[in-house]
């Protein structure tokens, strides 16, 4: 539904702002540019400036052609900072405007679709850099939304003052579905399906990052392996069925006892894998993984039936930047095979490299 709320702009003048209110859902998603739970889901989503997939891409290129603007950007927006997966017109991988000064936030922040047909005129939208330099004389704009979370928004500009059409408002709020569609897509393929967190790929990609950042800041990296010991006796004494509520419930636990810093996945079967960076001690790093056993110890209530699920933990740490990962992973992996010979759930450091 688009409605239009003329407002009084430079010299009592009425500017037109069209709001399109999108229809009524159950869930709300989770919206404003300085929530930290959206940060956080944006951080997670990995969306770079000029990400070069094709499909989102192609996305801002049938909104140009189809619209008939010169700009049509995909655009994560973070704090004074707004980043463009795929953009054209634009010129640039990310731009900074202020928050109070970006059309864009402002569909962050109320999780509307936003049209302002005549910037110039506005009495916010007329001190954004690029209208005052005479780049953008209309916008028009919608939330992108995935996993219940606006990232964004998907947006076209024009040079010119300019009240884009119903038929261009609606072209652009289905390419904005489509936008979303590929990253759930590109989601899906990075997430477990059974407990939400990131797979191996994921955790292997921040597990490079990690050690390579440890050329331009000291401190450690971590790699912790954990392995729930019994989990086969469980499958086949109560099913498969409660074998994977044991795993979400295993993830869940896992991902509160975590900073939110950390990457936690899994890796595979019953085996997680998380990896923790600006660790600043050997010291640290123990503290970190007791706090980590002692949030898994203890008894388990998992459709109704009472378990105790020990997990046995390796711990591999790394201060230089030209380690291997899959050697750093291999210590951990080795260390949490040494835990599994003590009772109970325990953790082994490896020896530093």
């Amino acid at each position: 539904m688009v409605t239009v709320a003329p407002v009084l702009g430079a010299h009592n003048r009425q500017v037109p702002v069209l709001t399109l209110r999108p229809e009524p859902s159950p869930d709300t998603p989770i919206r404003g540019v300085h929530n930290p739970q959206r940060l956080r889901a944006v951080a997670a989503a990995e969306l770079l400036g000029h990400l070069a997939d094709p499909d989102l891409d192609a996305v801002v290129a049938t909104l140009r052609l189809a619209c008939g603007v010169p700009m049509a950007v995909i655009n994560i927006v973070t704090e004074n900072l707004q980043t463009y997966p795929a953009e054209v017109g634009v010129g640039a991988p990310c731009t900074q405007v202020p928050d109070g000064l970006s059309f864009c936030a402002e569909v962050v922040d109320t999780g509307l679709a936003l049209a302002v047909a005549d910037a110039a005129a506005h009495p916010v939208y007329s001190r954004n850099p690029m209208v005052v330099d005479g780049v953008i004389g209309a916008y028009a704009g919608v939330p992108l939304v995935d996993d219940g979370v606006v990232l964004g928004s998907v947006s076209i500009f024009d040079g010119s003052a300019r009240k884009f059409s119903a038929e261009v408002l609606d072209i652009l709020g289905f390419q904005a579905r489509l936008a979303s569609s590929v990253l759930a897509l590109r989601r899906s393929a990075r997430t477990d399906v059974l407990t939400g967190l990131p797979n191996r790929d994921v955790l292997l990609d921040h597990l490079r990052l990690a050690i390579a950042r440890l050329d331009r800041h000291a401190g450690l990296a971590c790699v912790l392996y954990f392995d729930l010991d019994g989990f086969k006796g469980i499958n086949d004494e109560f099913g498969h069925a409660v074998g994977d509520a044991v795993l979400h419930e295993f993830a869940q636990r896992l991902r509160r006892a975590m900073r939110p810093t950390d990457t936690v996945s899994r890796f595979g079967g019953d085996e997680f894998v998380a990896v923790c960076e600006d660790l600043k001690s050997t010291a640290a790093a123990e503290l970190l993984t007791g706090r980590i056993a002692q949030a898994l110890t203890g008894e388990w209530h998992i459709d109704g039936k009472t378990l105790n699920v020990d997990v046995s933990i390796g711990c591999a740490l790394t201060s230089s930047p030209t380690t291997p990962p899959l050697m750093l992973l291999h210590d951990a992996d080795e260390a949490m095979y040494r835990a599994k010979q003590l009772l109970g759930t325990r953790s082994v450091l490896s020896a530093s490299r």
